[in-house]
């Protein structure tokens, strides 16, 4: 036994059961699928070793990503230059401008994940176009729900947002 009370040569995902238990001692479970969830979780992070180089950690940096999210979203559109994605995305949002350096660096994230396919179109003025993969697309069918979800509980998140903010102390 080590000093959290763990058997020796006990499992990666006992191990952070362990350390979760100790964490939530004390505190009521609000379900009774409590260790379940916390299993799953546990099985998720060893099994990436909670690596920040697995793919899954990328995705959901994607998902979190202002500019990704919307170089996904406009790209159901079909091919583009990334001149025309910096013009709609200014378009889009002039508050927040891009700069060519942050494009080339998104656009390259997302390639290298799989998402967009970059083909260089040699005519009289050579230039690149990036679509979407089915992956890609995927991820962008994913994003799109969760706009949606956004817009339709918009209410309900305003009014959450008011009550929260009516409980704090005024500051003059």
């Amino acid at each position: 036994m080590d000093s959290h009370g763990t058997a020796a040569g006990s499992s990666p995902v006992d191990l952070v059961m362990n350390d979760i238990e100790l964490i939530l001692r004390g505190v009521p479970a609000p379900s009774d699928g409590r260790e379940e969830l916390f299993r799953n979780l546990a099985s998720l992070l060893t099994e990436f070793d909670r690596d920040r180089g697995a793919p899954v950690v990328g995705v959901v940096g994607h998902v979190g990503n202002y500019w990704r999210n919307w170089l996904l979203v406009i790209s159901r559109a079909g091919p583009l230059r990334p001149s025309a994605m910096r013009r709609l995305l200014e378009t889009l949002d002039p508050t927040h401008p891009l700069s060519q350096k942050m494009l080339t660096q998104n656009l390259r994230i997302l390639e290298r994940d799989g998402m967009f396919t970059r083909t260089v179109i040699a005519d009289v003025r050579r230039h690149v176009d990036y679509s979407l993969t089915p992956l890609g697309r995927e991820l962008s069918d994913l994003i799109m729900n969760l706009i949606d979800w956004g817009f339709r509980h918009s209410g309900e998140i305003d009014q959450a947002r008011r009550a929260f903010d009516e409980r704090l102390p005024r500051v003059t």
